[in-house]
């Protein structure tokens, strides 16, 4: 049978004060010294050098009693850990707020004398290997290596990790990247595959390391922002060439001119592409297609990227892709084959002078985002971008987009003639609004034009 608990005094409980700034939702240890009234009692705190006080008896509740050994905490549960004389309410998010809960309920349950035992070892070390690992995995790869000197606990879970961050900028660094791949090749146990490998770095040596390293491990992730020169011929046939990659971003010096794209990728398992520096050739009839192997795609971002030789033409090409961000990529004119597109990011491109073409008609389009501006621009190109996007659900453009419509269009008789598409599905149009912009019903007058052929107004944002 459960006894209800009493406050009487000498009893120990748990008091909530209610200071404000964020102390409200936490529990002090402290015993009953009397009855002030029906309602208050007087207590004194545990381990705080602070006065007895009087509080109000829905300030309090008893001591909990410990828990037992099989109990478990789920994603969501309301759990409360002790640190700083006090127990903290939130919620278990992940394996990391059941460790911290799992000690300090542990040490709240111990003697003092066993308490200061456990204080003086090392916990962290105690922990398995799966979690020490995990934890290594969100260093950067020079901090993770040196947790090798810590303990003989440590000393080679850092040949185990599963990513591997390398980020060191400068030119004065590009040897240290030489000299970091060279240990990790003869260091590394390789019983264990490396799964996420992130580069930002001067690249002026290593690149044979980093090759064999590549080749010899079943890569899921590859993140590399190269500086210094262009990689080596090997290098870039080898990644392209990975099957088990599903991420991809590559980033080489703006100076280089050997970053070629494949004319055609084969990465059945790549989800997301970022490429930036990176030139196309052509495939057929001066376009350049390389994406339509890709079977998985789901993100491309292409950035300061460039046609070369005798391609003319950017073909998108593919049948998985959903999102498509590209961004000062010059072309002489762009072509979509993307039925499952639903996002399309446009920033820096010459949508005022270039023609865009599609061969389906974007049914899935939720949202496209137009940031450009064009000292020579032609209404009727612009038109036609619209005109192939008509479909889209969220229309949102940068100020200067706006800019050149009212400057070049609005003024000019014959452009402002011209009939803009009619959207049969937009839901809302987002205009950013810069700080030297023009009023807002000057810009609602441009709004208003290139909306006047949609029957169904849709709602306009200006921010």
């Amino acid at each position: 049978m459960v006894q209800k608990f009493k406050f009487d005094p000498g009893n120990k409980v748990e008091v909530n004060i209610d200071r404000g700034g964020g102390i409200y939702c936490s529990w002090f240890t402290a015993t009953i010294v009397r009855w002030v009234s029906s309602d208050k009692l007087l207590v004194e705190y545990d381990d705080m050098d602070v006065k007895p006080t009087d509080v109000g008896l829905h300030q309090l509740r008893p001591v909990p009693t410990p828990e037992s050994d099989d109990w478990e905490v789920k994603i969501r549960d309301k759990v409360e850990a002790f640190r700083k004389h006090r127990w903290w309410e939130g919620l278990g998010r992940d394996v990391f707020t059941y460790i911290i809960n799992a000690i300090n309920i542990y040490t709240s349950c111990l003697s003092n004398q066993e308490l200061k035992r456990q204080r003086q070892e090392n916990r962290i070390s105690e922990l398995p290997d799966c979690i020490l690992l995990h934890i290594l995995r969100f260093l950067e790869a020079q901090d993770a290596v040196q947790t090798c000197i810590l303990s003989k606990r440590w000393k080679d879970l850092c040949k185990r990790v599963t990513t591997l961050t390398y980020t060191r900028s400068g030119v004065t660094s590009s040897n240290a990247f030489e000299q970091f791949m060279s240990w990790v090749l003869s260091n590394r146990d390789h019983s264990y595959s490396l799964l996420n490998l992130t580069i930002n770095a001067w690249m002026r040596g290593g690149e044979e390391e980093l090759y064999k390293l590549i080749n010899i491990n079943p890569l899921l992730s590859l993140k590399i922002n190269g500086y210094g020169k262009c990689p080596k011929s090997e290098l870039l046939p080898l990644i392209f060439g990975s099957h088990s990659l599903t991420f991809l971003d590559l980033c080489y010096s703006r100076n280089n001119t050997d970053t070629k794209c494949p004319k055609s990728l084969h990465l059945p398992a790549l989800r997301t592409l970022h490429l930036k520096y990176f030139k196309f050739v052509a495939t057929h009839n001066h376009c350049a297609d390389p994406f339509q192997n890709c079977h998985v795609l789901n993100i491309l971002v292409l950035d300061s990227c460039s046609l070369i030789e005798d391609a003319q033409v950017l073909c998108i090409s593919n049948q998985t892709l959903s999102n498509l961000t590209i961004s000062s990529v010059l072309a002489e004119q762009y072509s979509l084959s993307t039925p499952r597109l639903s996002s399309f990011t446009i920033g820096h491109c010459p949508i005022f002078q270039k023609l865009l073409s599609s061969t389906c008609n974007l049914s899935f389009l939720q949202q496209v985002n137009m940031y450009d501006f064009s000292n020579n621009a032609e209404a009727l190109i612009f038109l036609n971008w619209l005109q192939v996007l008509a479909n889209v659900k969220i229309l949102k453009f940068g100020y200067s987009v706006i800019d050149t419509i009212q400057k070049v269009f609005l003024l000019n008789p014959t452009s402002k003639n011209l009939q803009p598409p009619r959207f049969v599905r937009l839901e809302l149009f987002i205009v950013h609004k810069a700080p030297y912009a023009c009023e807002e019903q000057e810009i609602m007058e441009v709004v208003e034009h290139l909306l006047q052929n949609t029957t169904l107004m849709p709602r306009v944002d200006i921010i």
